[in-house]
């Protein structure tokens, strides 16, 4: 069936739709699990295995109605520069963004705790701050200002910039919800985020490249909701320019100026054209994506040069939200848990590749694998993202803008997952994946991303978002870093996010799940205990 095929996105940074009504007449985003006045229910879960040093706090908490109000819908151009071209800019999108044309828009939420956001003082001081440094920031990034689109005449898509036509949509919006309940890292039902996403609007011939959205919670603090194409923004890349603008505003805030320059590590490369194409990925994902369209829209008539995204996947009812921690002395006790079982990796010529995102990964999908339950000769694909940055010959800057990750994945029984030494054999097999792409990074890759969108419901398909060593933690608009990331395409996508948390000796990874309340529990339960996915008494 097309939609068991769409139930995943593999793969993806963040990507997701809404599961909410909007009302054009009042300007207000009303969650649609949340209709109606609802009580308020608490669940305490087990006691942490402080042996293992996870951290986190679970509480179902079922919200009440909460109304945002949208204010206005503004458009932010990148501010003058007498230095830049005034003329259209075309940028020729290489393989790695061709593999992503289509895909939904990634989604962010940035919340900032902020006692001073009364209304006078946000709309007075903070938000203005925001656009203008928004504007100004956005002379570093002038291709994502612009648009997506496939010129009938051409052969392939292209980005265009105009600086006399093109700028990005800001949504200004007011809640009245729970901010502390939101940037806690208690479970809270997944729909209550997406009116804090901002709307994303696209055509067959014309497809925006980044929409964002600032939300009031009055005397509480902000969020900051960001949409952006996958075609042309990784995770690193939508990082570098969050942090960037947020550069530009602390600078503003503190100087009254915009900065003439940014640091080198948020300053953006745009020079695609050192990456070959030696094993024509570019026409293979451009016929792809031709034929690719009509089969995951239910054999509709789509234009086979449309650059609209493929329709949002709906977020499945009675979707719960949390977050949890590894800490970095339960990322090394996972370490040594999983060379006790491969005792032969401390030989250099057979050493596992058991970096934190590793083990992380290992970790999640075990408990993810025994909380879900099943037949355990059933397969599960896991399915990843590689940044090829540093893999390219050349390679490319770290700074690089663009999307240059490619798809890999690994198979394995469920019942693998679930036996006692589960973390060790999983760990072997991510980090013989990782070994192995030496051997081939693009071997296979277009076949793979087709075999994976084409997957049956017989298959389970999980995915992870994100990733460590991203630096969305860090990021101070002028009013203190943030506290709370979301990726809210995990809700619709199946996938779990990680990311990186806290530095020096609180550097935290943390896990980002949505499941379902029975898979919840079960997954609580095993990521807090651990004794059912990995032995306790060899650590």
């Amino acid at each position: 069936m097309i939609r068991s095929k769409l139930t995943y996105y593999p793969f993806v940074f963040f990507p997701g739709t809404e599961m909410a009504h909007f009302d054009q007449s009042d300007n207000y985003w009303l969650p649609s699990s949340v209709e109606g006045a609802r009580a308020e229910t608490k669940k305490t879960y087990p006691t942490l295995n402080l042996s293992l040093s996870l951290s986190f706090t679970l509480a179902i908490s079922m919200a009440s109605p909460n109304l945002v109000k949208i204010l206005d819908i503004c458009e932010v151009a990148a501010a003058y520069d007498s230095t830049k071209s005034a003329t259209e800019t075309i940028l020729s999108p290489t393989f790695f963004e061709l593999t992503y044309l289509r895909f939904p828009p990634s989604e962010c939420l940035c919340f900032f705790k902020l006692t001073d956001s009364n209304p006078t003082f946000f709309h007075s001081v903070i938000f203005p701050s925001l656009k203008k440094s928004l504007s100004h920031a956005l002379l570093h990034f002038l291709p994502i200002v612009g648009s997506l689109t496939w010129p009938p005449e051409s052969s392939r898509p292209i980005f265009v910039y105009h600086p006399k036509n093109d700028s990005v949509s800001v949504t200004l919006a007011e809640c009245n919800g729970d901010f502390d309940r939101l940037v806690g890292n208690g479970i809270h039902e997944a729909v209550e985020s997406h009116p804090y996403a901002p709307h994303f609007v696209a055509t067959d011939t014309r497809s925006p490249l980044l929409a964002l959205q600032v939300t009031l919670f009055p005397n509480k603090g902000f969020c900051i909701g960001m949409a952006a194409h996958h075609a042309i923004f990784d995770g690193k890349s939508a990082c570098m320019f969050l942090r960037a603008w947020a550069y530009t505003c602390k600078y503003i805030v503190e100087k009254g100026e915009a900065p003439r320059l940014l640091p080198a590590e948020i300053t953006p490369s745009f020079e695609w054209k050192s990456i070959q194409d030696s094993k024509g990925l570019e026409e293979a994902y451009i016929n792809l994506w031709a034929t690719m369209g009509k089969r995951l829209e239910s054999g509709s008539d789509s234009n086979p040069k449309s650059v609209k995204p493929l329709s949002k996947l709906e977020v499945q009812p009675n979707l719960l939200r949390a977050t949890f921690h590894l800490s970095s002395e339960a990322i090394k006790k996972l370490r040594e848990s999983v060379l006790r079982y491969h005792p032969e990796a401390t030989d250099p010529t057979k050493r596992l590749h058991l970096s934190t995102y590793v083990l992380a990964c290992s970790y999640v999908l075990i408990c993810l694998v025994k909380a879900r339950g099943g037949d355990a000769e059933r397969e599960v694909y896991f399915s990843w993202s590689v940044d090829c940055r540093s893999r390219l010959d050349p390679p490319l800057p770290p700074n690089h803008f663009g999307d240059p990750i490619v798809a890999h994945h690994i198979v394995s029984k469920a019942g693998d997952f679930m036996q006692e030494n589960g973390l060790a054999i999983i760990a072997e097999k991510l980090s013989a994946s990782i070994n192995g792409f030496e051997k081939g990074l693009h071997e296979g890759s277009s076949e793979r991303f087709e075999m994976l969108l084409s997957l049956g419901p017989e298959v389970r398909l999980l995915s992870v978002a994100g990733a460590t060593g991203l630096k969305f933690y860090n990021t101070d608009f002028g009013w203190g870093n943030v506290d709370k990331v979301e990726l809210t395409s995990i809700d619709r996508t199946g996938a779990f996010s990680v990311l990186d948390i806290g530095n020096g000796s609180d550097r935290r990874t943390e896990i980002g799940v949505a499941l379902k309340r029975p898979e919840m529990e079960s997954f609580a339960s095993f990521f807090s205990n651990g004794v059912e996915v990995m032995p306790l008494k060899q650590i």
